[in-house]
C-alpha cells in the first residue's frame, strides 16, 4: 500500500493545466496527434504513464521489425460515463503518413507504465499497467502486434507484478499476484508465450493468507546448485514481515515447505528497519532474513525489541532452512555488522538511537543480564567526527546512504574481533 501511495502521489508528467490545453509537441508527435485526432473526430486528453522507462503519452518503436516504426498513444476522450473514457491506439506509417489503425478501451482509469519484453516466441510483447481508481489492484494487459495487427492476449488483475526468467532458461515470465477476496488469500501466477504464441499459465499457487501488502519481490537462486526461487516478502496488519518463496526444480513449480508465516518472521520498529530478502554477501545466493530479539530483549513487546538479523538460505530443493549468518543491522539501514562465529548466538545488545551507538555484550542466561562487553560502533554526522579520530577508534567509512562515519571500539582481548577482521565484518550500504 505504501508503494502503490508513493506511485500515486508522484509527480505526473503533465500539469492539469497541460491536459487542458493543447500539447506542445515536436515534429513527429504533432503528426502523430493530427493523425489520432482525425481519426477520433473529438477532443482529446493525453495520458501519461506515471513510472517505468516510457513516460511520454507517445510511444514511437518498431513493433513488428517492419521498415518503418509504429507508434502507441493514450488518451482519454473527456465527459464518457461509459468506462471506455482511457483508450489506448495503434497508428502505423503508410506512404510517409501516420495513420491510425486500431483503437483499444483500456482497462483502467490511469497509465501506470508500458513495457516491451520478450516473453518467449521471439517477438516483443507490449506490456500496460492500468491503475484502478483508488484501489490497490491495477490490470496488465499483455499485447502482441503482427501484421499489422495488435492483439490481447490476457488482462490480468492483480496487485503485483513483475517480468523476470524465473526458470533460468534465458527467456522473461510474467509473474503476476492476485487478491483471492472470496478465499482471503493471494496468489501468485506465472505466464509466458509458448511455441502456439499463447500466453500459458506455469503456475497458479495459493500463497500463504493474512498478509496486508507485497513489500519486496526478488527472483534468484536459493542454493549453490543454481536452483530458482521466487522470494515474496509480505507485511501483515501488525506492521510485521514474513516471506514466502516458490521454488523451481525438475520442471515443476511449488510453494517452500520451509518457510511460512511464523517460521519466517521479522518485524520493524525505531530499532530495527525493514530488511527485504537479497543476496547479501555477493555469493550469488538469496538469503531470508529473519528478525530475533537480543537476548535481553526477549520477551518485550515488538516495538520495543532491539533484535539481531539471522540470514538463512534454502537447502534440499526449499524443504529445508540453513542460518547462514548472524548480524546487526544499523537503524538507519546504512551499515550490517556480522557477528563472528565465536560470539554463538546468546547475545545482548544496548542501543542509543540519539547517539548512533550501539554496545555488544555476552549475556549471563543464569542471571538474566548482560556479560562481558564486546564490541562498541559509534556513528557521527559530518563535523562531528572529531572525538572518534584517535588511536582508540576504528575508523569503518562513511556511509553513502545517510552520510554518517562509523567507528569501532574493541572492548574484549578475547572476544573483540581485530581489526582486520572487523573490517571484514563490517559493511556500509
Amino acid at each position: 500500500m505504501l508503494a502503490l501511495t508513493a506511485v500515486l502521489s508522484g509527480c505526473s508528467s503533465a500539469s492539469v493545466e497541460e491536459l487542458l490545453s493543447p500539447p506542445r509537441l515536436d515534429g513527429e508527435q504533432t503528426e502523430i496527434y493530427d493523425a489520432l485526432r482525425t481519426a477520433t473526430n473529438s477532443d482529446i486528453i493525453l495520458k501519461y504513464p506515471r513510472s517505468g522507462q516510457y513516460r511520454s503519452a507517445f510511444v514511437v518503436t518498431d513493433l513488428d521489425t517492419e521498415p518503418t516504426d509504429e507508434a502507441i498513444v493514450f488518451y482519454e476522450i473527456p465527459n464518457v460515463s461509459d468506462g471506455s473514457s482511457l483508450r489506448m491506439n495503434f497508428l502505423d506509417k503508410q506512404d510517409g503518413r501516420w495513420v491510425s489503425v486500431y483503437d483499444f478501451a483500456a482497462s483502467g482509469s490511469e497509465v501506470e507504465s508500458v513495457r516491451f519484453e520478450d516473453l518467449g516466441g521471439g517477438s516483443l510483447s507490449i506490456i500496460v499497467n492500468y491503475l484502478v481508481g483508488n484501489s490497490s489492484d491495477r490490470y496488465t494487459s499483455i499485447m502482441t502486434y503482427k501484421d499489422g495487427e495488435p492483439e490481447e492476449l490476457a488482462n490480468i488483475r492483480n496487485i503485483y507484478m513483475d517480468i523476470f526468467d524465473a526458470d533460468g532458461n534465458g527467456t522473461n515470465d510474467l509473474f503476476t499476484i492476485t487478491n483471492d477476496r472470496t478465499a482471503g488469500s493471494s496468489v501468485a501466477g506465472l505466464y509466458h508465450i509458448n511455441e502456439e504464441d499463447i500466453l500459458e499459465r506455469l503456475i497458479r499457487i495459493r500463497l500463504n493468507s493474512g498478509y496486508a501488502g507485497i513489500k519486496d519481490v526478488i527472483c534468484g537462486n536459493c542454493d549453490e546448485k543454481g536452483c530458482r526461487s521466487i522470494f515474496i516478502d509480505y507485511a501483515f496488519s501488525d506492521g510485521s514481515f514474513g516471506t514466502d518463496a516458490i521454488i523451481y526444480t525438475g520442471g515443476f513449480y511449488y510453494l517452500s515447505p520451509a518457510l511460512g508465516s511464523m517460521n519466517i518472521y521479522r518485524c520493524s520498529n525505531s530499532f530495527t528497519p525493514y530488511v527485504p530478502c537479497c543476496d547479501i554477501d555477493g555469493d550469488g545466493v538469496i538469503e531470508i532474513p529473519v528478525s530475533v530479539p537480543f537476548a535481553n530483549y526477549a520477551g518485550s513487546p515488538d516495538a520495543e525489541q532491539v533484535n539481531t538479523t539471522v540470514w538463512y538460505t534454502l537447502e534440499l530443493s526449499g524443504t529445508y532452512k540453513k542460518e547462514k549468518y548472524r548480524s546487526f543491522i544499523g537503524t538507519k539501514n546504512d551499515y550490517i555488522l556480522f557477528f563472528p562465529e565465536k560470539w554463538g548466538s546468546l547475545i545482548a545488545a544496548d542501543v542509543s538511537i540519539s547517539d548512533s551507538t550501539v554496545r555488544f555484550f555476552g549475556y549471563d542466561e543464569s542471571a538474566k543480564l548482560p556479560g562481558e562487553p564486546l564490541l562498541a560502533l559509534f556513528g557521527a554526522a559530518e563535523g562531528n567526527t572529531g572525538k572518534y579520530e584517535t588511536e582508540n577508534f576504528i575508523s569503518l567509512g562513511t556511509s553513502p546512504s545517510s552520510g554518517y562515519s562509523y567507528y569501532a571500539q574493541r572492548l574484549s582481548d578475547t572476544y573483540s574481533p581485530g581489526e582486520d577482521e572487523l573490517r571484514e565484518l563490517f559493511r556500509l550500504q
